[in-house]
């Protein structure tokens, strides 16, 4: 599910006459685990959205109709996301201008990866003892033994299995988009703006828990 590799042309639309050009990879590595990792995603989301429980909160029990219809929307972005991954390989991408075809990308990976941080950070509080540090919806039809039960679990999915997905989900994204770029500078500006994008975003939402009273939400 390849097309002839743009990467490697010599117009590429992210080269820069007044910089050093790097030559690009003949095997773009990262655009394909990008790509597949994405697919995966996706198959979890469609997984969720025809009825499947395994790993969701407690929380989506009370609107499954909701829930399925939220995973289904996030499934066609996770598909049209791989679409646009792929996308890089494809010749006319020479044609397009590459902050165009880069932004989403940027986008995405600063999203993915800030996910990861902030709920790392917060459900690691929450299995240490600090409650307070996420705000699990209540669930009236479960006991105060229940819901703590299915809470804990639920903070341990997302520890374990949930937040490294979309550490890894961010991390593919944003090198398939630096293995794009032509030049040193630009791929130095890539990176840094993505570290900026992604305490900026970890900041913000810290912020605006603790005007909760609380590290998450």
């Amino acid at each position: 599910m390849t097309f002839g590799s743009s990467l490697s042309a010599d117009n590429n639309v992210d080269s820069d006459a007044a910089g050093q050009e790097i030559e690009l990879s003949p095997r773009p590595v990262w655009v394909h685990f990008a790509f597949y990792f994405t697919l995966i995603f996706m198959a979890l989301h469609v997984y969720w959205a025809v009825g499947g429980t395994w790993g969701l909160p407690p929380a989506a029990a009370l609107h499954p109709s909701a829930t399925r219809m939220a995973n289904w929307f996030v499934s066609a972005i996770e598909g049209f996301g791989a679409l646009w991954v792929l996308a890089l390989l494809h010749p006319g991408a020479r044609r397009v201008p590459s902050w165009l075809l880069l932004s989403p990308l940027w986008a995405a990976a600063a999203v993915c990866v800030s996910h990861a941080i902030f709920g790392a950070v917060t459900k690691s509080l929450y299995l240490g003892g600090m409650h307070e540090a996420v705000d699990f919806p209540v669930v009236p039809e479960l006991s105060a033994e229940e819901a703590a039960a299915a809470n804990h679990l639920a903070a341990v999915q997302d520890l374990l299995v949930f937040e490294p997905f979309f550490l890894i989900q961010g991390v593919v994204l944003a090198m398939a988009a630096w293995q794009y770029i032509r030049t040193p500078a630009r791929r130095r500006l890539w990176t840094w703006s993505l570290v900026a994008a992604v305490v900026l975003i970890d900041a913000f939402g810290a912020v605006l828990s603790l005007a909760e009273a609380s590290f998450a939400i």
